[in-house]
Parts: C-alpha cells; structure tokens; sequence
C-alpha cells in the first residue's frame, strides 16, 4: 500500500509539473510567434516618437554588436518575466549619433557606463562619431561613478566630463595576456602534433599548446599591435582634454591617478560631481526648471524613433528607388556548411555572395569582414565567389575589428580594401593542430587500443599511435600548399608579387595603418566611407541598402542555442566567465576540420 501511494503521489507530482511547464513553454512559444509577428509586420510598428527638447542618452554598457540576433521576446513584459531587448548594431548607433546632429528635438548627449564591450575599432567609430556630433554646437555630457580605460576613451569625446565624487579612473595602459597550456597537457598525458606553413614563424595560434611562454616573432607582432592602439588612444585624449602625450604616459607609467582628486589635477576629468548635480547641469543646458522632469531617450530607441521632418522631404520616394547596394556581413570564426550570427558558414555567407551577384537591382557589393579566420577549405568555398562577384559589378570590402588569416583571404580579391586604424589584419598563414590522447587515455584513464587494418597507413590519424615519418611529410606538404596557394591568391588579388606577399605574410598580424603602408589595405575608413565608395564605382546617387545573409527564424534560432546557453551559464557559474573563456578556446580547438587559416586571440580595451 506504502508503495502504491509512494507511486501515485510521484504520478500526480509529476503529472502537475509536466501540465506546468507546458504552459510555460507554451506561454514562451506564443509570446515569441507575437514577437516575431511584430517583427515581420515591419520596423515601422516599433518606432517610437521623440519628444521636444531631448537628451540623446548613451549607456556605453549596453551590447553594441556589429550584426544583432533577433530576439523574439524583446519589448515584452510581464509578471516576473522581461523579454530584455536586441542588442544595437554598431551601423545603426553610428546612423543614430549623426542624425541627432540635425534633429531639432535632440538638444544634446547625456554618455554614461563604467566599460564598454566591443572591440576597439567599434570603440574608436563610436568616439569619433561623438566629436562629429560636437560639430553641430550641441552639448555631450558624460559622468560616471567609475571608468575603466575602454569607456573612459570614449567619454574623453564629451564637453564636459564628470566623475563621482569618491569615483575611480582606470588609466595604465594596455596589456596581452596569453594562456599556456603545455604544462598542463603534459600532466594530463596529451600531446599535439603542430604543423605550421613555411617560414611561418609569426603564426602564433598554436604556441599555447607547444609552448610555455610567448615566442620573440609573437611578442614583436603583440607589442605593435599594443603600441598603435595605445597611441591611437593618447592621441585623441591629448586632443580633447588637451593634455600632452607625453604627460598622458607619464601618469600611466607613474599610476598617477591614486585618487579621485588626481584625475581632477591632471586635467583627465572636468570636477567630482555627485548624480544630483549632473541632473541640475542638464536641467540648466535645456534650461528648464529644477523640478521639471529631464526628456530622455536611449540610442537604441532612438536608432528606431521616428525621423525629424525635413522641409520638402514630404513625399516618400523610396518607392521609385530600384538599385540597390548589399551590404554583407561575414561575422565570427569560418567554418563549412551553415552559419549563424555568430559564426560564418561557407555554404551561407557564399549564397548569400552568390544572390547579391546575380540580382540585377543590386549594382554594387560591400563584404563587411569582422572575422579571425578559420577553416582554410571554408575560406576558399567563399574567396571563389568574390571573385565572381568581383567579375560582374563593384566588389568592396570593409574590415571591423579584426579581419586576419581567413577573414582576410575572403577579402584578398576585393576591388578595394578599407580598414580602420586599429584593425587587426593581416595573418596570412595556416597551421595544423592535431590532438594526440593516447597518453591521457591510457596512463590516466587506463584505456588501450588495439586494431586490423588492411594497409599500412589505414590507421592514419589514429589516437593508438603517433604519426610515423611518411604522414607528417604528407601533412607538411598540404599545409605548404595551402600556404603558397594563400600567399598567390593575396598577390593576385592585390596586384603583387609572390615574394613581396610572403615577406609580409609568414603569419605576421598587423595593424590597419601598417596594413594600408605594406599595400594589405587601400584606405582608412569605415562601413559607410565604404558604401560610399562603392555607390561612386556604381555610379548611384539615389539607392538602398539591402542587408545579407538574411536573419534566421528567431523562434528556431531559440529553441536551437537553448542547450548551448544552459551550458555555458553552467559552466560559468562553477568556474566563473574568466576560466570558462580559456574552455570555450580549448573547445574551438577540437571542433576544428581540416587545416585552418585563423588567429586564434582576441583583443579588446578594458
């Protein structure tokens, strides 16, 4: 009887739990179908009105992306649920900032955040477009209680700069710092077999797994890299707080900043303020009463907000509109098959190449690369058709942050190449990574292997034993070929030499300024100088952007990276995100195929 409750109790229990979750599923699945019915009815249905006399308010902490992911569940809310909201595409920040210059009902900048997330280029284009902004004669505030150096860059751009009373201020420089795994696989029992192209002595992503320490070529190319951003980075600080380079790198080097009141002294901030009173400043800048409410409204929302009316620019034209210029992004590592917002996959980004070649309503292409490189047969499956595309009408290429080893092969055969200053480029080379567990398996695990094979070389790969003699020259022969075909298809698309592309290449990573002197690059620039190029080529005066690959199905999309996201924020919350990053680099090793054409670390300010 004991058990026949026991049984019935633990029935109707979880009879109760599935008939609960259901619902909640359910509840999830139809709020997603009504968000992305919303969607699809069109941006008009979420844009928002700006009221009078506005502040521009932009939190530097919240995700600017370069290619956002649709969330299903953005703007909906309701009793212990909140859908958040999609991240902001850096095009359409940068779009926001320049069109408040000229909106009457914006009347000035309010920028706050303690860092900032996106890579540097990003960071310099949101600096810039805040000095632009100044151009119009109207008001950029910033104040923060605590600035690290990335943010505290950007808010250098403001008129006036703030900071808490008993705030902090990061300012030391930059710094690389990589992780070494060799100790720790030799305590495990794994070894790797490494095979670089020749001469590629710069070719850096492997050394972690060979190495205990950074190689000279490696600290040579990381050193400059620090170097050109660091510059880049006093440069524009001395430029608007007026304060000399040099002093600028005396306070660095010195940690002259020990306290609130040094940032004040050494003219890096404007005073010590606590929030009430930055709320008094913008009630006196839009000159309204102290007790009157501040009008504000976030880049985001105002990056969907209605646009100001402009004298005889009544009537929409865009219907007689035809030609078009596709912008394509190529975001993340590349691999074969389908891609994602994340992730670049050959047979997706190369579609995607393909339609905008063959539609005749689009007369140009723009390829905007945010890419370390990957798959080095992936890489090729794309470079095919840019050359196609290149054959039949302009082909441009714009670089984000970081276009190297396979993010730049895709570009090498572009018409032309812009990049910004601190882009990181470059990386013409490819290595082989090869995991060998026998060691682990069997002197930590206690599993042995044993096997038939009909011929002498069947167990090619084998985890039961090292490769001999005859295999490595195999796979040292592809990689050299992959390395020499490289090297030709960079010369080729840029009108060199063999030997002048190699001298350059061996691996090496550069910077955009060194990319466009040693010929990688054609001009400094971002995505818009881009377009506008390639408009020009195209000879257009009126068109429209069209934006590829096409976003997935957000509801699909979901229910795909659930798993993936209940595993990650597992893995986050028994190790913390800092040890779960050198996981996530150790897994992109073993989901590597075939020979790869990346870069394998990751910069960013902080």
């Amino acid at each position: 009887m004991k058990q026949f409750v026991k049984f019935m109790l633990a029935s109707t229990i979880g009879t109760v739990i599935g008939f609960v979750l259901v619902l909640l599923i359910s509840g999830f699945v139809l709020a997603g179908i009504i968000g992305s019915a919303v969607m699809m009815a069109g941006k008009s249905n979420l844009k928002v009105t700006v009221k009078e006399s506005s502040v521009l308010d932009i939190n530097l902490e919240s995700q600017i992306v370069e290619r956002a992911k649709e969330n299903p569940f953005a703007g909906i809310k309701f009793e212990g649920f909140d859908g958040g909201s999609n991240p902001l595409e850096l095009d359409d920040a940068l779009a926001a900032i320049e069109r408040a210059k000229t909106d009457d009902r914006i009347k000035g900048i309010y920028l706050h955040g303690k860092y900032i997330t996106s890579g540097f280029s990003a960071v310099q284009s949101l600096h810039d477009a805040i000095i632009d902004f100044k151009e119009s004669g109207k008001f950029v505030l910033a104040y923060e209680e605590v600035y690290t150096q990335g943010a505290y860059y950007v808010a250098s751009a403001a008129d006036e700069l703030y900071m808490f009373q008993e705030g902090t201020l990061d300012f030391r420089g930059l710094r690389s710092e990589v992780p070494y795994f060799k100790n720790a696989m030799e305590k495990l029992g794994i070894d790797a077999t490494i095979i670089k192209g020749p001469n590629n002595i710069y070719k850096s992503a492997v050394e972690p797994f060979y190495r205990e320490d950074m190689s000279d070529e490696n600290r040579l190319q990381l050193k400059r890299i620090l170097d050109v951003l660091w510059s880049e980075m006093l440069a524009d600080v001395s430029a608007s707080r007026n304060v000399s380079v040099d002093e600028l790198n005396r306070i660095a080097n010195e940690l002259a900043v020990t306290k609130p009141d040094d940032a004040v002294s050494l003219k890096l901030i404007d005073g010590l303020k606590y929030y009430d009173e930055i709320l008094a400043n913008l009630r006196e800048k839009l000159g309204i009463e102290a007790d009157d409410d501040i009008k504000s409204i976030s880049l985001a929302k105002y990056a969907n907000a209605d646009a100001p009316e402009v004298e005889g620019d009544d009537e929409d034209k865009s219907w007689e509109i035809k030609d078009n210029i596709a912008v394509i992004y190529a975001i993340g590592g590349i691999n074969s098959g389908e891609g994602n917002a994340e992730e670049i996959g050959s047979e997706t980004l190369a579609k995607a190449i393909r339609e905008a070649r063959l539609d005749e309503d689009v007369k140009a292409i723009v390829l905007r690369v945010n890419s370390p490189g990957g798959s080095a047969m992936a890489s090729d499956v794309i470079w095919r058709e840019t050359v196609l595309a290149g054959e039949s009408k302009p082909f441009i290429v714009s670089f984000g942050d970081v276009a190297a080893s396979g993010g730049y092969y895709i570009a090498a055969s572009a018409d032309r190449i812009f990049a910004m200053p601190t882009t990181i480029t470059g990386s013409i080379g490819a290595f082989g990574l090869i995991p060998n567990l026998r060691g682990f398996m069997n002197d930590k695990l206690g599993v042995t292997f044993d096997n038939v094979k009909t011929n002498e070389h069947a167990d090619f790969g084998s985890l039961s034993r090292d490769f001999d003699e005859a295999e490595l020259m195999l796979l040292e022969g592809y990689l050299t070929d992959i390395y020499n075909e490289f090297v030709q298809k960079v010369a080729d698309g840029r009108g060199k030499q063999w030997a002048e592309i190699d001298s350059i290449g061996r691996g090496r990573v550069w910077v955009g300024t060194d990319a466009l002197a040693n010929g990688l690059v054609d001009e400094i620039g971002d995505l818009e100088a881009a377009v506008a190029y390639a408009a020009k080529q195209a000879e257009l005066e009126d068109y429209e952007i069209i934006e590829l690959p096409k976003k997935k199905d957000p509801i699909k999309e979901m229910f795909k990276e659930m798993s993936e996201n209940t595993r990650i924020t597992v893995a986050e919350w028994a190790l913390g995100k800092e040890q779960v990053k050198y996981l996530k680099q150790i897994e992109d090793i073993q989901n590597m195929d075939g020979f790869q054409a990346r870069m394998l670390y990751d910069i960013r300010v902080k």
